[in-house]
């Protein structure tokens, strides 16, 4: 036993800067959701090590990749064969025009059938019970059906049915799941937003109807929220003249978020830094040495 729990503490550690936990949330965006791996990428090279990841929506393929450890090559090499027509099936039914299986397929791709509470760094993936309106968050449970659910935009893709529940876009709820990485222990949180500087389009089809729909409510969401605070430090690229359907605008996408995310370093770092310093970190980490050597 005692075997056991040192090594979980070593993996923590491993998983922490300093005994500083990071946890990064993603938002949703369709096709400029590919900004996630530009962020991921500046994060990374920073050596800013992920302790917790959550994602809505495009944001939940990255943070999935992120949980399972996947290089940013592996997730740009996959990103070059998007389009919306191999990501959704034809599946007409009352309750959407597509199915959004294709998604399931990518993941088991990229990372395998495989599921969230096998994933060496611990996710949650958010989605929305389109019969109540009430947030989902999968911590555990099939990790494809999971991101399905996830990126199920309403109207267009048929609901995801998990445990007789149906499911849609988490985005309608959280688009930026901060306050879902509440439940593991999180010291810094970093969010990286995508729908603030959203630009709405003139709708040409029903895809737009929707997707503008959901742009609306994302920038609602979204709101004056400040870029620092004790929630976390959120990072909004300049994503402007993107359309939902921009999956050929990779690079650019990709090159946005690392510029965005690598200019905000500086700030992660000083929150860090904080936080190893706080008192309250001291006595805590004090507490657990008495524990260990059976003085308190």
């Amino acid at each position: 036993m005692m075997r056991k729990e040192r090594t979980k503490q070593k993996k923590d550690r491993q998983k922490s800067i300093g005994g500083v936990r990071v946890g990064l949330a993603l938002s949703g965006g369709s096709a400029v959701g590919i900004a996630h791996v530009g962020a991921v990428r500046a994060l990374r090279e920073a050596d800013v090590v992920i302790g917790s990841v959550a994602g809505t929506s495009a944001g939940a393929v990255v943070a999935a990749c992120v949980a399972f450890e996947i290089p940013e090559e592996r997730m740009i090499e996959v990103s070059r064969r998007l389009s919306w027509s191999n990501i959704s099936d034809f599946g007409y039914s009352k309750l959407g025009l597509n199915s959004n299986k294709p998604v399931g397929k990518l993941i088991e791709e990229l990372i395998g059938d495989v599921s969230i509470e096998d994933a060496p760094i611990p996710l949650a993936i958010v989605a929305t019970n389109i019969d109540t309106g009430e947030k989902v968050v999968f911590r555990k449970g099939n990790l494809a059906e999971a991101v399905m659910a996830s990126t199920c935009i309403p109207g267009f893709f048929v609901p995801v049915e998990i445990g007789g529940r149906r499911l849609v876009d988490g985005g309608i709820v959280e688009n930026l799941p901060l306050p879902s990485l509440s439940q593991s222990r999180v010291d810094v949180r970093i969010g990286i937003d995508l729908g603030y500087w959203r630009t709405i389009h003139t709708a040409k089809n029903v895809l737009d109807v929707v997707t503008n729909s959901y742009a609306i409510l994302v920038r609602n969401q979204s709101g004056g929220s400040p870029l620092a605070s004790d929630e976390g430090i959120v990072i909004r690229p300049h994503l402007e003249g993107f359309t939902i359907s921009d999956f050929k605008r990779m690079d650019e996408l990709i090159d946005i978020g690392f510029r965005a995310t690598r200019a905000r370093i500086p700030a992660v770092r000083r929150r860090i830094v904080a936080k190893r310093l706080s008192p309250v970190r001291f006595f805590r980490r004090l507490r657990k040495v008495f524990r260990f050597k059976g003085g308190i």
